[in-house]
């Protein structure tokens, strides 16, 4: 694997903020060998600081220091416990567990921060239709201990108290103006805000804890936006593979800034992203194609 450290920084001007733009490396290629991929489409940084990956066509999830060297590497192709079958995406921000959207194989696996496999949650027949769910594209963990799932089965949210249980659904045919048309993924801002991402309506979706919709972010540059990230100043990242482009908005839906070009290279399909933040600075992680990039952000308010 090869770490590249280059020194070029990129600036664009908004109404609202300067965004710096340094390119720190990036790691990847095309592949089955550790360290490379086959169509990634997700990834999450661990609280202690390691990057999952779910690197889909190779059915399984990767593991990697935040500089990209490769640590491990675990599943491979199947049906049984510990096996996927196209692993979507993945989630390892709650303190003690990993959830892998495991998504032909329908269900949700789940492992502890040691990567032993602890159980796979599948729909419940038993439960009440709308809080049955079918493939999984994405999910997200809230700090009370609630899972958030996004259904491409019925493009809707379902989620999921401690007990396991289906407490609410939402983003479906009764959602009114929060109804999904085409969802790809979800994530959590840290103001209790649900986002989801919309390729097919080319909007982004707020709702509360609760599911009660709020409002739409949307751009007209938008094409098919799908990888969603939130950091600590609840920003929220949004790259769209068809448009080649990343979007930066507030969560009032103001754009900050964007890009489609890092370096003098043009990005081909950015995918995916997640923020990891170093000191007072954001490490953006984005895949693009078969590569991850790693860009370090820096948000400045313009002198007068």
């Amino acid at each position: 694997m090869q770490y590249l450290i280059l020194f070029f920084i990129l600036t664009w001007f908004s109404p609202s903020e300067n965004l710096i733009i340094e390119e720190l490396g990036k790691f990847g290629g095309t592949g089955n060998r550790p360290g490379l991929f086959k169509a990634p489409s997700g990834l999450d940084f661990s609280e202690d600081g390691r990057l999952f990956v779910a690197d889909r066509l190779n059915h399984r999830i990767q593991v990697f220091d935040p500089f990209g060297r490769f640590l491990a590497n675990f599943g491979g192709y199947g049906m049984g416990d510990e096996k996927f079958d196209e692993p979507c995406d993945v989630w390892a921000r709650s303190t003690l567990n990993i959830f892998i959207a495991d998504y032909n194989n329908q269900r949700i696996q789940r492992y502890n921060k040691n990567l032993t496999y602890l159980n796979s949650k599948y729909s419940n027949p038993g439960e009440e239709e709308r809080f049955q769910h079918e493939r999984i594209l994405s999910m997200a963990y809230s700090p009370q201990g609630e899972l958030f799932l996004l259904d491409a089965g019925e493009n809707k949210v379902v989620k999921i108290n401690q007990n396991d249980k289906g407490i609410a659904a939402f983003g479906f045919y009764e959602s009114g103006k929060g109804q999904l048309v085409f969802p790809v993924q979800i994530d959590l801002t840290g103001n209790h805000r649900v986002i989801v991402s919309d390729a097919g309506a080319r909007k982004i979706y707020i709702y509360d804890y609760f599911g009660n919709f709020l409002r739409h972010i949307e751009h007209p540059d938008f094409l098919a936006p799908g990888g969603l990230a939130a950091d600590d100043q609840n920003r929220i990242y949004v790259a769209d593979p068809e448009a080649g482009k990343v979007f930066i908005f507030d969560l009032d839906g103001r754009y900050l800034a964007g890009f489609s070009s890092v370096n003098g290279l043009t990005l081909i399909r950015p995918v995916d992203l997640t923020v990891h933040k170093v000191d007072k600075l954001y490490h953006v992680y984005l895949i693009d194609g078969d590569e991850i990039w790693i860009l370090k952000l820096q948000f400045k308010v313009p002198k007068e």
